[in-house]
């Protein structure tokens, strides 16, 4: 993705979130890759290096440097390698590094760390977090599976973006607790709607029962 400079501060007016992070510097080699993992692992995304999180710019003063760093984290650190596309934009008298991940055909992804340790990370909202339970298994499972959705089901995917979309806090609040109480559904009824979404690769999820997060992929 080619970007000029008036394309590049319109992206960056809209703010982090599910698909965009800011990073003022190169990350050190292991949390960068966990951001490229997430987002192959979810649903794609845009990292802006030399970008402040309150928006500014900063600027990277060796960019091609920086390139070369990223793609050889993506293809090191991540099993399988990610191939991820790169460019550098002049912008106000700055540079900033853009890298675009594509959601990947080849999830899960997981982030290989020096010490042997592996871990599959995909993207809640505006952070990175490691997969469990039906997440993790959805992910596992292949593409998202194709069934009749009931109108519970299709009720909480139009509740869940719209909760994303209002919510204060960072990553959202949609909760099956929260869900069960704002439409006045059982709880265990809106539980396990929320698990079979979930398992369906519909929702991703983070948390313990009915107080497990949600949002869409």
């Amino acid at each position: 993705m080619n970007l000029n400079e008036t394309e590049l501060l319109e992206l960056i007016a809209e703010g982090e979130g599910r698909s965009m992070e800011f990073k003022r510097g190169l990350p050190r080699d292991e949390k960068l890759a966990r951001t490229l993992c997430a987002f192959a692992n979810t649903r794609g995304g845009l990292l802006f290096i030399g970008v402040n999180d309150n928006r500014s710019l900063y600027g990277v003063s060796q960019p091609r440097k920086a390139l070369a760093d990223i793609f050889r984290v993506a293809q090191e650190f991540l099993e399988p390698p990610l191939r991820v596309q790169g460019t550098i934009v002049p912008c106000q008298g700055l540079v900033v590094v853009t890298i675009q991940v594509p959601v990947s055909v080849n999830r899960p992804h997981k982030v290989v760390h020096k010490s042997g340790d592996d871990e599959i990370v995909v993207r809640i909202g505006s952070s990175n977090r490691v997969a469990k339970g039906a997440t993790l298994d959805a992910l596992r499972n292949g593409t998202t599976r194709a069934r009749s959705r009931g109108s519970l089901e299709a009720q909480i995917l139009a509740w869940v973006d719209a909760r994303t979309r209002l919510s204060p806090t960072p990553g959202g609040d949609a909760s099956p607790a929260f869900f069960s109480k704002d439409k006045n559904v059982g709880a265990q009824r809106a539980r396990r709607a929320f698990v079979r979404l979930e398992r369906d690769g519909l929702l991703v999820g983070h948390g313990k029962g009915t107080q497990r997060i949600y949002c869409r992929p």
